[in-house]
């Protein structure tokens, strides 16, 4: 794994714990969230599909409002 993939891991890590107890988090906010934190050179694709799999894994719901 990349530095910069494990440092976009750990921001959707932390941005998830921040959320807990959230009936629904925003993808469009969540994305915009990691964006600032990380300043990722990911795609928005990336992101996206990286916090749908760790918030599935944690039990949450994301609302695709993009």
């Amino acid at each position: 794994m990349s530095d910069q993939n494990a440092l976009i891991r750990a921001a959707i890590g932390r941005l998830l714990s921040e959320k807990t107890g959230a009936a629904v988090i925003s993808m469009k906010e969540s994305v915009a969230e990691l964006l600032a934190m990380t300043g990722a050179v990911q795609t928005v694709e990336t992101l996206q599909d990286l916090l749908l799999e760790m918030a599935e894994v944690r039990g949450m719901t994301v609302m695709l409002d993009v």
